[in-house]
């Protein structure tokens, strides 16, 4: 699903990958919730300084964060 995220496991790595995926579609979903957020919250020029305190206490590597939103970028339409 999410090949690009390969490169973060070692083959000697033992790995629940049901538990790995669960963490990456929540990842996802709170992505996606967020950058939806982005328009209403950031419409003026004044970002603030806590505005990304949110993706900062995600609770999630980052790595999946980073790949929600490359997903997100290279999405046709959008």
């Amino acid at each position: 699903r999410w090949p690009s995220l390969l490169k973060y496991y070692s083959h000697s790595d033992s790995v629940s990958w049901l538990e790995e995926y669960k963490a990456r579609h929540n990842a996802g979903l709170e992505a996606q919730r967020i950058v939806a957020s982005f328009s209403k919250r950031f419409f003026s020029e004044h970002v603030p300084c806590d505005g990304f305190s949110d993706i900062e206490t995600l609770g999630c590597p980052s790595h999946f964060f980073e790949d929600e939103l490359m997903c997100i970028l290279n999405m046709e339409g959008r």
